[in-house]
């Protein structure tokens, strides 16, 4: 006779059971003992594992979710202190990677990322490595904080962009979830401006000290949903370039309204962001584009608009008692007092790293540097920009190194954009490059590329670049192929 008891219909369940039992019964325990973080641990657990489940299945939204991510850390730190939002990230980068690993374990593709690109930022990537080696290097810990932010970020974002976004439909939507979450971002900026700060804002601004940067002779410097204005700004300024010159490319009339209306929206929150080297950035991506258009007409109407704005700001003093035009005219005065104490700054660096050429090791200056060693030097010195902050950490080497790379893929860019065929491609890797350029730019004077949510959209967009070269060059043989024979 049949033991119905060991059947597995009968047996299975009750394990089920018997388990949930013990973990409510250890759960019911550590939540009173331990407190509530307990149970906001027990509610995250099956969270993460519907999220991996569902990253098994849809790998992509794995860099969606990580795109989404990196807007949101900001007022997520505005609301709930002390959780690593940006490890949080790039687990879900990591995650994505081994399931990839996992999921096509013998079909696995990644001949996409075999290229130039990912080559030179694997160089700088393992640059960074070998500073765990820096004998001048005080903290191994801030060196595993710091170098997130300048080298780990990007390495696990190229490569997967190259992989996984390999459709047209994967640029597209990229822009339009681009498009929407900073669209939101000058909506909100502009309730700052119009309507004031939030009480959630006012005590981020005033616990945090950041009111001593924000608030300049009684002006708010708007951030809006931004971890800063310096952030923002560069933000704005990056979609005012690559907006504007999409309205000038061959796209239908409803998406030529959108851009502009995207285009202007973005440059009023520059403006009232008040953060003056992001002018710099449609101002460079500009220049990109008159270098790359190849068209007399364009030529001399950028090369005009440049021309009276500097004039408008350099040699006038019309809009003076507005603020944000105010302030943004100091970024031309050689007297300022701000650039000369970068200036002088500078130079004490120099002098700090005569003896140093690897520099005083990753995660040594700044923050990072207050937080893990606060009594050296380097703690104590303000990096006032992403390259003075490279030169310090890394030295005369890495500064280099660094440089290299970037202009280097820049240099790439611009190849790549000299020589596409179809108009539409052309014109968004023209206008990620500009934006690209622009922010390179703007690292002289702010840590823009090493910020949430700057760094995805620069990498993601600068990645599409080699992305679109390759749909050109297919589409440009498939051409040839199927053309009839005279």
């Amino acid at each position: 006779m049949k033991n119905e008891f060991s059947s597995a219909s009968v047996i299975h369940p009750a394990i089920k059971y018997l388990v949930a039992v013990i973990l409510m019964a250890v759960l019911g325990y550590l939540t009173v003992s331990k407190g509530y973080i307990t149970l906001a641990a027990a509610m995250v657990f099956p969270i993460s594992i519907s999220l991996f489940i569902i990253l098994f299945k849809w790998p992509k939204l794995g860099l969606y979710a990580s795109i989404l991510l990196s807007f949101l850390i900001p007022p997520l730190n505005r609301f709930v202190y002390n959780i690593p939002y940006g490890f949080v990230v790039e687990i879900i980068l990591v995650l994505v990677y081994i399931i990839l690993f996992f999921k096509h374990f013998k079909k696995l593709d990644f001949s996409p990322a075999s290229n130039d690109i990912v080559a030179a930022i694997s160089i700088w990537m393992l640059y960074i490595l070998l500073q765990i080696g820096n004998p001048w290097a005080q903290s191994i810990e801030a060196w595993a904080y710091a170098m997130r932010g300048v080298a780990l970020i990007q390495f696990l974002i190229i490569p997967l962009v190259f992989v996984l976004f390999r459709e047209k439909k994967d640029l597209y939507q990229f822009m339009i979830f681009y498009f929407i979450l900073s669209g939101f971002g000058i909506f909100w900026a502009a309730k700052q401006q119009l309507f004031g700060l939030t009480t959630a804002e006012n005590a981020y601004l005033y616990n945090s000290g950041a009111h001593v940067t924000h608030m300049l002779f009684g002006k708010l410097r708007v951030f809006s949903y931004y971890f800063d204005a310096g952030t923002f700004g560069a933000a704005m300024g990056q979609l005012c370039i690559i907006t504007a010159l999409l309205y000038l490319g061959p796209f239908k009339k409803k998406l030529k309204y959108t851009f502009l209306a995207l285009s202007l929206g973005a440059f009023y929150a520059l403006m009232i962001s008040g953060t003056r080297g992001a002018i710099a950035i449609p101002a460079t991506g500009a220049v990109v584009f008159v270098i790359l258009i190849k068209k007399f007409k364009y030529i001399v109407i950028t090369a005009s608009i440049l021309m009276i704005g500097f004039l408008f700001l350099k040699y006038t003093s019309v809009g003076n008692s507005n603020y944000n035009v105010n302030r943004l005219r100091t970024a031309l005065d050689p007297n300022d007092p701000s650039l000369n104490v970068r200036i002088r700054n500078r130079e004490k660096l120099t002098a700090y790293l005569s003896d140093k050429p690897f520099g005083g090791g990753v995660g040594s200056a700044g923050t990072w540097g207050q937080r893990f060693t606060p009594n050296t030097w380097l703690a104590n010195f303000p990096p006032d920009g992403l390259y003075t902050r490279i030169r310090a950490e890394t030295g005369i080497v890495g500064y280099l190194i660094y440089l290299f790379v970037w202009l280097y893929i820049l240099y790439r860019g611009f190849r790549v954009c000299w020589n596409l065929r179809d108009p539409k491609f052309k014109s968004i890797a023209t206008a990620f490059l500009a934006g690209y350029a622009g922010i390179l730019v703007a690292n002289y004077g702010n840590e823009v590329m090493t910020q949430y949510p700057n760094n995805f959209i620069t990498f993601i967009s600068l990645t599409f670049i080699f992305i679109i070269d390759r749909w050109d060059k297919e589409e440009s043989q498939s051409k040839l192929e199927n053309k009839d024979p005279e």
